[in-house]
């Protein structure tokens, strides 16, 4: 029986509109972040998964940041479509072998706009069900 594995990836305008419009995500343009043994053996302190699961949040958010995007999708996958790619720099770095269909994300994270934010503080992420899918593509417009 395989496992399911939550992944986070960090999503442009463009590949909200593609994910509304299609219906799925194309591994090639994924970029994902998911708790892995690397990450897992750098926080020793973290003993509870939902710990590191907010550790990933965080990592995939400052990936979006960076990139000038605003929203990271969250996604359970079969343990099976998902390997590790971790190293030093990022430790919770996965590859995902296939398309991600819109029925796998459970829920949209977006940031709050840049003048909001203390740069030595976690990001602040705003939940929002896949649901509201169409919502976050204006927000992130």
């Amino acid at each position: 029986m395989s496992r399911i594995t939550r992944i986070y990836v960090p999503l442009s305008a463009a590949s909200l509109k593609d994910l509304a419009e299609s219906k799925s995500l194309s591994a090639k343009m994924i970029r994902a972040y998911s708790v892995t043994d690397a990450l897992r053996s750098t926080e020793p302190s973290s003993e509870d998964e939902e710990s590191l699961e907010y550790a990933v949040l965080q990592e995939a958010a400052s990936f979006a940041a960076a990139s000038g995007w605003r929203v990271v999708g969250a996604a359970d996958l079969d343990d099976a479509h998902v390997t590790t790619l971790a190293d030093d720099d990022d430790r919770a770095r996965v590859a995902i072998d296939g398309d991600v269909p819109l029925r796998r994300f459970a829920s949209l994270h977006v940031l709050d706009p840049t003048g909001d934010r203390d740069p030595d503080a976690d990001f602040e992420l705003s939940w929002y069900d896949i649901t509201e899918l169409e919502d976050v593509c204006q927000i992130a417009d």
